[in-house]
């Protein structure tokens, strides 16, 4: 089974206009026949949180690259949370300073993923919103690394990724918050890219976003699509 991960991720129109960066982020790499993504967004008040953001994404997967498949996902988080915090420190940044969300998928050539989530933002397939509660126990509210120190913030999960569930997207919730239909928006961004090249399927990500069709939104997007084709 051949993964393929698109991405992209553009600045918004409010950060453009004051000359602010992009405070999201977004990483993934294939190793070995894994793969992993994540995608983080920067929270604004905090003023290097775009550096949070970039740090995040980077050690997330390497992190999950690095670790065996079967790790515990409290001892994947734990080494995510440990690599940013020395991160940081490397760069004399305060904690508090680079608070940002973070969403991390990460998985293998036979369909099989995982999922972590902290913070706001979407990890959804065309037929699973992982992102939604089950249970009145979670919820998004902001929180991020820098911020939480409980394990239970955290949104944790699997899934498997078929003929039917062909793709899996994750995205900032410059883009989540504006979608009421997050499975169909998924499906029909998924069955767009399976017909076309990696080259296109970029290309359309980022006219996508530039172009956002909700009125006066300011936000940074962020997006990451996995396929996979059997």
């Amino acid at each position: 089974m051949k993964v393929s991960i698109s991405k992209t991720s553009v600045i918004g129109p409010a950060h453009l206009n004051i000359k602010l960066p992009n405070q999201d982020a977004v990483t993934s790499r294939k190793s070995k026949g894994r793969w992993a993504v994540a995608v983080a967004d920067g929270m604004g008040s905090r003023d290097l949180s775009h550096i949070g953001s970039k740090l995040a994404t980077s050690l997330a997967v390497s992190a999950c690259l690095d670790n065996s498949e079967d790790i515990s996902d409290k001892e994947l988080i734990t080494d995510i949370y440990i690599r940013w915090l020395d991160g940081l420190k490397d760069k004399n940044i305060a904690p508090n300073d680079a608070v940002t969300t973070l969403l991390v998928a990460w998985g293998n050539s036979k369909g099989e993923y995982r999922y972590i989530q902290l913070g706001d933002g979407v990890i959804c397939s065309s037929t699973t919103n992982h992102s939604i509660p089950n249970d009145d126990l979670f919820s998004n509210e902001t929180t991020g690394l820098g911020l939480s120190k409980k394990f239970s913030d955290w949104r944790i999960g699997k899934g498997r990724l078929n003929r039917i569930n062909g793709g899996l997207i994750l995205m900032t919730d410059g883009v989540s918050e504006d979608i009421e239909d997050h499975l169909g928006f998924c499906y029909a961004l998924v069955a767009r890219a399976q017909s076309e090249s990696p080259r296109a399927i970029k290309k359309h990500l980022k006219g996508l976003l530039q172009n956002w069709p909700t009125p006066h939104h300011t936000d940074d997007k962020t997006i990451a699509v996995v396929l996979i084709n059997e």
